[in-house]
């Protein structure tokens, strides 16, 4: 059997989109923000900015939903990423002992 190509638009709504992320893994999950990187660039700071607004403004209404997850990944992820750091130097410390002893 022959392969048929299918091009098709579709329209992604915000809840469809966060249901998408949340079934990718750990690896997906990392190549969506290098893509939004690669995408946005500089402007990803400027958009960012513009999140935090509308985040607030929809606290400030009593929403809360939109901060609670924001902060959540934003607490969590400053704090494994220095977890990471403090793993990596203590590894390479090591490393450069075990170098000395060795010599």
């Amino acid at each position: 059997m022959s392969a048929i190509d299918v091009t098709a638009s579709v329209i992604i709504n915000p809840d469809q989109l966060a249901e998408m992320f949340w079934e990718m893994d750990a690896e997906q999950q990392a190549d969506f923000f290098a893509k939004l990187d690669e995408i946005a660039g500089y402007k990803l700071c400027i958009q960012m900015a513009a999140v935090v607004r509308a985040i607030s403004e929809r606290g400030d209404a009593g929403d809360h939903a939109a901060m609670n997850g924001f902060r959540t990944m934003l607490a969590h992820a400053n704090d494994y990423h220095e977890s990471a750091m403090d793993i990596r130097v203590w590894r390479a410390q090591r490393e450069i002992s075990r170098m000395v002893e060795e010599a």
